[in-house]
């Protein structure tokens, strides 16, 4: 019961992340900054899009071991950048609340992967007749 609430969260914060950086990249292609670093957030944007996407297919019953450690590995990876990116908005001399939020998400979503993914039963073992 416990852990399908905590696999529930993990799929709730992988959308508010996807959704999020989908939002963000929405708006900076719309609005143009002028301070914008396009190349940076494209590549921040794609690496939260394929950690989050890559959670979300190892979530689901029957996938392999190595997609879930991979998924798992990205979850320690994201944990880190969001820690890094709350602790610049707070130290660096322009607030980004979006940048803020997002951070803390990710933040959520590194330790829930790392607790849910690794742990999760492998599919039964079943021999394909020849």
């Amino acid at each position: 019961m416990m852990a399908a609430m905590v696999k529930a969260a993990l799929a709730a914060i992988c959308v508010f992340t996807l959704s999020a950086t989908v939002y963000l990249s929405a708006s900076l292609l719309i609005l143009r900054p002028p301070r914008a670093n396009y190349q940076q957030w494209s590549f921040v944007a794609t690496a939260i899009l394929v950690q989050g996407v890559l959670t979300l297919f190892a979530t689901r019953a029957g996938s392999s071991k190595g997609v879930r450690y991979a998924a798992a590995a990205g979850g320690a990876a994201i944990a880190a950048f969001g820690a890094s990116t709350v602790y610049s908005t707070f130290s660096g001399p322009h607030f980004e609340g979006y940048a803020l939020v997002l951070g803390a998400a990710m933040i959520v979503q590194g330790p829930l992967t790392l607790t849910v993914l690794p742990f999760q039963p492998l599919p039964p073992f079943q021999p394909q007749n020849r």
